[in-house]
């Protein structure tokens, strides 16, 4: 049944194409002759659904397409149920509408809508960067050119075969019948006998209708009454051939049109025409639409097609360019009757932009281009050929009779230029200058005939008084500067103990305290007995050694000065720096863990206290403590992470915790490195050089008596192993399994539990292994990786040897 989904689905993509079918896709296409609809199921038509969707046609162009590659109709209607009742979520699919009105045929057809709404896809015809106009029009999913059913039936109507016809009787009698039209083109009214309504006009056929419901209805007219209607609206076919993207038969309502159609088709192809769209009935030429009229006037006609009708799309004859600034550049077909006005009005006119003196369009010759210059007042009478290409230019980007105003004035812009406009007009017009212009000096730059500029140079001072004025010119800009646009930006700095250090803007008059008071006050560790102010040296001395002149004066924690220091003013550029407090030292920490009598942080009561104070402060050892595995952990910049890794594993294991994250949390590895410690040394010489002096955050660890040793690296069996004194080194290494075939047993160290680490010592053929203590760890690393000399490095040596060999050979004669 897959087989069967994939058939249908290949033949709806696959049928409208020009590309040339593959055996299997004909094969494929093929099986819709044999397909059961009965037989899928809902989540295989549910599958079916969502490949038609992504196939982009709509539900006319599929039905059509499955139908002429021999799809019965039958099936056809049985899969459009089904597919509606899916769509549906599993209702009864019966298609069951009002059968007393013609809503039930627009019911249905908004109901194919909707399931195929967007199938077709909208390839975008172009030909180089622009687009051919009203191409994408017919391709747009968006619109529909679908007729309304829910319109009155129009006037001009003919009946046909397949139309029901709905006849209301009321008044002294009521009925209603529905009737549908024969294929010869009648219908059977009960008691009256066949009435032929074909080819007539909905108008002539009513009034044929009454006239028979006479013999039945004899008071007709009088106090009798009737009325015809058209109920369901037939099905007609209509042939689209030509330049269309996809010809062939169409089925749709008998109130379609011909855009209607064009629509189904895809519209005209890249090389159809959109002025030449011929409509044949009955083999002769009826009518030719022009869709231009439609797209751009929202005129011309668009004619009701009947069956068998035949739309004709030609080839286009001439198309030409329209580039540039106008509102929808295109390329437009052109009539031998129409103009370059024709064309610019079909573009939507010029933009705002647009230079519409004179356009220059290039035209193709024989084996040659050229190029056409119109006026604007040739528009109209200007033909075009095909190939022209027209490009509508845009205005420069220059002004006429414009001047500015720039810098300190109160409302700087542009302004019009009117005649006799003076510089003191402009300035007026600006809302005079600014209270922090530079009244010495301003200037007017002004454009040259040739583009060049030049400038004027004037002082505001002198406009103010009336003393100077001067006619301007078009394109003429006054630039008036700032006092503070001609010098730098003063600033003041203050930097130290201080609470928010920092550069602020420098205010006349200000003074230290003033600094002091901006930078949120003094640090707990300021020097508040001391300032400092730096000044730059901007005057000559006699002696240019100096960078800076120094100012210094004590000031209070109130932020006041003693009298002779009051009037101290800081100027432009001034460094203020607060020291800090010689006095100031903030307590410094360390720990004790593991065994003594109260562990925890301490305070460092001088600059040199000892491991053997801290230790004496912390209550001494308790009975448990192992002092041999003690370590010092200090805080380091360096971090090395196989180090740091060490340091981790050694003090969780002193401290004889299992769980490493809770041993660890309260350390950050990347700051801390182990320092071996001898405690036992240390507090059997206090004040020796093995007893170090403290620095903040140093941790001493004291740990238990531990009674393991671990062993790993290349040993069969990495363990941990109960310590005894009579084993050595070899001797833990045969507990543990042994050495690998890879170890290098003579390269074998320890590492003691207060950090500290020795190797395996060798003299002449005799190896001095290390002594196992407590809570030690073996490491056996592995052999270096040897390389094999490859066989071309055996040729080589053996080729170097063999003439090394003759060499001593001829030496030696």
């Amino acid at each position: 049944m897959q087989k069967i989904i994939w058939s249908i689905c290949l033949a709806f993509i696959v049928l409208s194409t020009t590309v040339p079918l593959s055996a299997q896709d004909a094969a494929s296409i093929q099986n819709l002759q044999n397909i059961n609809v009965d037989e899928l199921s809902d989540a295989q038509v549910e599958k079916l659904i969502e490949r038609m969707e992504s196939s982009g046609y709509s539900q006319q162009q599929l039905e059509t397409m499955a139908k002429a590659r021999g799809m019965s109709a039958s099936q056809l209607a049985k899969l459009r149920q089904r597919i509606a009742e899916v769509k549906a979520g599993g209702g009864s699919g019966d298609g069951a509408v009002d059968s007393q009105s013609r809503s039930r045929g627009e019911e249905d057809q908004r109901d194919q809508e909707d399931l195929f709404a967007g199938f077709m896809p909208v390839d975008s015809i172009e030909s180089g960067e622009l687009k051919i106009f009203g191409m994408d029009f017919f391709n747009n999913r968006q619109l529909t050119f679908e007729p309304s059913l829910s319109v009155a039936t129009p006037k001009n109507y003919r009946v046909g075969p397949g139309d029901e016809i709905i006849i209301d009787v009321w008044g002294a009698s009521e009925q209603t019948y529905r009737l549908e039209v024969s294929p010869e083109g009648s219908i059977i009214v009960p008691s009256v006998g066949p009435i032929y309504l074909n080819g007539l006009e909905i108008e002539r056929a009513e009034s044929r209708i009454k006239s028979k419901l006479k013999s039945i209805y004899s008071t007709l007219g009088e106090n009798t009454f009737a009325q015809v209607s058209l109920g369901q609206i037939r099905t007609i076919s209509v042939n689209v051939v030509g330049e269309v993207r996809m010809p062939g038969t169409y089925s749709m309502s008998s109130f379609g049109t011909a855009f209607n159609a064009l629509y189904l088709a895809g519209g005209p192809s890249e090389s159809g025409s959109l002025r030449e769209i011929q409509v044949f009935r009955g083999g002769k030429k009826l009518k030719v639409l022009d869709a231009y009229d439609f797209l751009i006037n929202g005129e011309g006609e668009n004619i009701m097609l009947q069956d068998q009708d035949v739309l004709l799309v030609k080839p286009y004859l001439v198309r030409v360019a329209m580039k540039g600034e106008v509102k929808r550049p295109a390329y437009y077909e052109v009539k031998p009757s129409e103009t370059l006005g024709d064309v610019l009005n079909y573009a939507g006119g010029p933009t705002a932009k647009a230079y519409t003196k004179s356009v220059s369009l290039r035209r193709n010759l024989e084996n040659r281009k050229t190029v056409a210059t119109v006026k604007s007042s040739e528009f109209n009478e200007f033909t075009l050929k095909a190939g022209d290409e027209i490009t509508i230019g845009e205005i420069k980007d220059r002004f006429d009779g414009r001047v500015q105003i720039e810098g300190a004035v109160n409302h700087p812009g542009e302004f019009e230029l009117k005649e006799g406009m003076m510089l003191s007009d402009l300035i007026e017009l600006a809302d005079g200058f600014s209270p922090d212009v530079f009244i010495k000096r301003a200037v007017i730059i002004r454009q040259n005939e040739d583009y060049t500029l030049s400038t004027v140079a004037f002082a505001p001072e002198k406009v103010i008084s009336g003393e100077f004025d001067l006619a301007l010119q078009s394109e003429d800009v006054v630039k008036v500067q700032s006092i503070f646009d001609l010098r730098e930006e003063f600033t003041v700095a203050i930097e130290g103990e201080v609470q928010s250090p920092d550069n602020f803007p420098y205010a006349e008059g200000m003074t230290v305290e003033d600094l002091i008071y901006l930078a949120d006050g003094f640090k707990e560790t300021a020097a508040k007995s001391f300032v400092e102010v730096a000044r730059r040296i901007v005057s000559p001395r006699d002696d240019n050694r100096f960078t800076a002149e120094l100012f210094n004066f004590p000031i209070s924690s109130d932020l006041t000065l003693d009298e002779a220091d009051a009037n101290f003013v800081l100027e432009p550029f001034d460094l203020v720096v607060i020291r800090k407090s010689p006095y100031y030292q903030e307590q410094e920490v360390v720990e004790v863990e593991g065994e003594v009598l109260y562990p925890g942080k301490y305070v460092l009561n001088t600059k040199t206290e000892r491991i053997s104070d801290l230790i004496i402060r912390a209550g001494g050892f308790t009975e448990d403590a192992f002092p041999a595995g003690g370590t010092l952990i200090r805080e380091t910049e360096y971090f090395d992470e196989g180090s740091a890794a060490l340091v981790k594993k050694l003090r969780i294991q002193a401290l004889g915790k299992g769980d490493s994250t809770t041993a660890a949390g309260s350390f950050a590895i990347n700051r801390e490195e182990s320092i071996a410690i001898e405690l036992d040394e240390i507090m059997a010489k206090p004040k020796s050089q093995a007893d170090v002096i403290l620095k903040a955050g140093d941790v001493i660890s004291v740990p238990k008596e531990l009674q393991t040793v671990r062993v790993r690296g290349e040993v069969y069996f990495s363990s941990n192993l109960i310590y005894s004194n009579s084993l050595g080194l070899k001797g833990y290494v045969s507990q543990a399994g042994g050495a690998t075939s890879n170890a290098k047993l003579s390269k074998a160290y320890i590492v003691y539990p207060n950090g500290s680490a020795e190797r395996t010592k060798r003299f002449l053929w005799f190896r001095n292994y290390p002594n196992v203590e407590p809570g030690s760890e073996i490491i056996v690393p592995a052999k270096p990786e040897r390389r094999k000399m490859t066989p071309q490095e055996v040729i080589g040596i053996a080729s170097g040897i063999g003439t090394l060999a003759i060499i001593i050979n001829n030496l030696t004669r």
